[in-house]
């Protein structure tokens, strides 16, 4: 009789009672077969893993993207309003105008309608002044072609060192540094690891 009462999740296979099912979005065919707690864990490691607000149903096949009233209806309070803050997060990123404010202890944003035009951008919340133009703290004495100027010289340097103190990994292309020693190396880089003579 317990088992015409439960019902077996197809993600975490463990019997639950049928009211813990649902149905991710109204767009699914399937059927309910998937628990909430898996369905909950599914969002929380897509917004943990990349920050990714565009999760997909964890049936498997089913392609349906999980809607923003969707996950207001399946997962608990904390979860949603993180996938709310990231979802406008990446809503705001897209806007061509929208700026962050540079300082760091402060987390606003604005829209600068005057472009390019008028470049000191000062944020509403802190007072904090910003480069529209270049997307940095405000370059005091410096107009933005002075800027500019300066970033390129110093980005010309860069490179000069680079191309004459490092080579690139023959693997990743990861700029390393001999710092004396034989002339066999191994790239840094966890991920790949490569081994090659310096020579």
């Amino acid at each position: 009789m317990g088992n015409r009462l439960s019902q077996e999740c197809n993600i975490c296979t463990e019997k639950k009672s049928p009211t813990l099912f649902l149905v991710v979005t109204s767009k699914c065919k399937h059927v309910k077969n998937i628990c909430r707690d898996c369905v909950e864990r599914h969002i929380d490691a897509r917004l943990c893993g990349k920050g990714d607000v565009f999760i997909q149903c964890p049936f498997e096949g089913c392609k349906q993207v999980i809607e923003h009233n969707d996950v207001k209806r399946i997962v608990n309070h904390e979860l949603f309003e993180r996938f709310d803050t990231l979802s406008l997060r990446q809503t705001l990123r897209i806007m061509p105008d929208f700026r962050w404010c540079k300082n760091s202890m402060c987390g606003s944003g604005q829209i600068h309608y005057e472009k390019d035009d008028a470049p000191i951008m000062t944020c509403r919340s802190c007072g904090e002044k910003s480069c529209y133009t270049h997307d940095v703290p405000w370059h005091e004495n410096m107009t933005c072609q002075q800027y500019e100027e300066k970033r390129k010289e110093s980005e010309a340097a860069t490179n000069h060192y680079l191309m004459k103190h490092t080579k690139p990994c023959p693997k990743c292309g990861t700029h390393i540094e001999k710092n004396g020693g034989c002339n066999h190396m191994t790239c840094k880089i966890r991920s790949c690891s490569y081994e090659f003579c310096w020579l």
